[in-house]
């Protein structure tokens, strides 16, 4: 019954931390992904791990759908409600509660912004490695949901590489501890966080998150070079990555991205006649530096860079990376809404899918635009539309769709850093057969027996009805899906 848990939800929390006036939940009728829309029946804005239990016990005693969300900056639907639920909202929950920069790591509530905790820790010469282009909003909770990236993820890796340990509110309210600062499992343990980390909200609430601090670099180096053609500038991605150098991050902006950037607000000077740009990133000592930053530049002259610009101040560095931190902001002067996907490919198979890319964006019609992380393959097309027109729509759909099997015939993946969520359902089945979807809905079900954490995500529902066992344990539960599916 909607109206009844909207009134013992209030009754719990009071008015002031319940929203539930239809027009006030229109902000949380969806997240980046604009095309799916469905507006949840209430939003609780818990304050502690004790709020989120009870928030979650209500749901469950009425047995109402329930999800979390951060800062709704997810851009395939991960936070968007699939049908009448409650919205369990962390961005209240924004303390970091401890700091050990000796042994570290730090442990903070899901609410704590990426670039808030990096600044708090600053002062110990640590940082925090992960960095979304939107870490200055993000949250750290989201990032564990989504098992999120970033440009620097290239050297230092995704989220799941730097979550230690959480405290996890499950589906039926009970709280568990997976991992820790010691590490995500001990010896001969299952690796919980590991499985948990990027489950989308699917398996619980993670109200205390125990991250990895990695030692701020002695030097760093930012180089931008500027290519007459794509294909010259994925040529020298591919020649970087050959030679050896790990730098921690390589961009590449299209012709079409660098327009919009440096007619908005994220003007960084790119050169206007330049192709496509590509910005690398390199940390460490001084002395390797100095051996480092000739080979890249050897390396852009040889695949005729028509411009080359160093930054070695912090000033020039933040300039540089304005445009690419931006580029998904520059590209709301285009339209009101933006389609941004997410697929990976090798990086041998950069040049061709992005001309496929291409070539569909002009089929269906659709202003479409490439910046991406392309030391990992990881594109990101970008579509601009209007979401209030119907045809639109559809054709973004339809483009949408084909971009990512291109991906997949070329040897890669669906996603790279922003989840399935609702947006990518219908490919799942294109990556993984029935016995493969079988198996992940009896681990899911491991975790949420009652089905009623964060519906209708990550895999289709076909595939989620599959029966298990309901062990009390939540590890044993784990192990049996494991066992039923072996016959072991």
């Amino acid at each position: 019954m909607p109206q009844s848990v909207v009134r013992d939800l209030v009754a719990a929390f009071g008015e002031g931390r319940v929203v539930h006036r239809p027009d006030a939940l229109t902000a949380y009728e969806c997240d980046g992904f604009t095309i799916h829309r469905h507006r949840p029946l209430a939003v609780v804005l818990p304050e502690s791990t004790d709020d989120v239990q009870r928030a979650v016990r209500l749901c469950r005693a009425h047995e109402t759908p329930f999800l979390p969300r951060g800062a709704g900056t997810c851009l395939s639907g991960g936070p968007t409600p699939t049908g009448p639920a409650v919205v369990i909202e962390t961005a209240r929950m924004r303390q970091v509660l401890e700091v050990c920069p000796d042994d570290g790591y730090a442990v903070v509530q899901p609410g704590v912004v990426n670039l808030a905790l990096t600044r708090a820790v600053s002062r110990h010469g640590r940082h925090y490695a992960p960095d979304p282009s939107s870490q200055a909003v993000c949250t750290i909770g989201g990032n564990v949901a989504e098992n999120s990236g970033g440009p620097h993820c290239f050297k230092y890796g995704m989220t799941t590489d730097h979550v230690l340990g959480a405290t996890v509110v499950l589906s039926d309210g009970e709280l568990a501890t997976f991992g820790g600062p010691t590490g995500p499992r001990a010896p001969h343990e299952l690796d919980l966080i590991g499985l948990f980390t990027g489950s989308e909200g699917t398996f619980g609430i993670a109200t205390e998150i125990v991250v990895r601090l990695q030692s701020d670099p002695e030097a760093v180096r930012t180089l931008l070079g500027s290519f007459r053609s794509m294909d010259d500038a994925c040529a020298t991605v591919a020649a970087i990555v050959a030679s050896g150098l790990v730098p921690t991050a390589m961009e590449v902006l299209d012709q079409a991205t660098i327009r919009a950037v440096e007619a908005s607000v994220f003007r960084a000077g790119y050169p206007a006649d330049a192709a496509a740009v590509l910005l690398v990133e390199l940390d460490g000592p001084p002395s390797a530096l100095a051996e480092e930053v000739p080979e890249v530049e050897a390396a852009f002259h040889r695949h005729g860079a028509i411009a080359i610009e160093t930054a070695a101040t912090p000033e020039e560095r933040a300039r540089l990376w304005k445009g690419r931190k931006g580029a998904y902001g520059a590209m709301g002067r285009l339209a009101p809404d933006v389609y941004l996907l997410d697929g990976v490919v090798p990086r041998n198979r950069l040049v061709d899918t992005l001309r496929q890319i291409d070539e569909i964006g002009r089929r269906h019609g659709v202003a479409l635009v490439n910046f991406f992380h392309a030391g990992d393959g990881n594109l990101h097309p970008t579509i601009s539309f209007d979401g209030r027109d119907a045809e639109q729509r559809a054709r973004v759909t339809t483009a949408g769709h084909e971009i990512l099997k291109a991906c997949i015939d070329a040897g890669g993946s669906i996603s790279g850093e922003h989840g399935i969520g609702t947006e990518k359902l219908d490919h799942i089945p294109l990556m993984f057969d029935p016995d493969d979807l079988d198996v992940m809905a009896r681990v899911r079900r491991a975790f949420d027996p009652s089905g009623l954490c964060n519906p209708g995500k990550v895999i289709p529902e076909r595939a989620s009805c599959s029966e298990v066992g309901r062990s009390p344990a939540l590890v044993a539960r784990v192990l049996s899906a494991g066992d039923e599916e072996t016959g072991r």
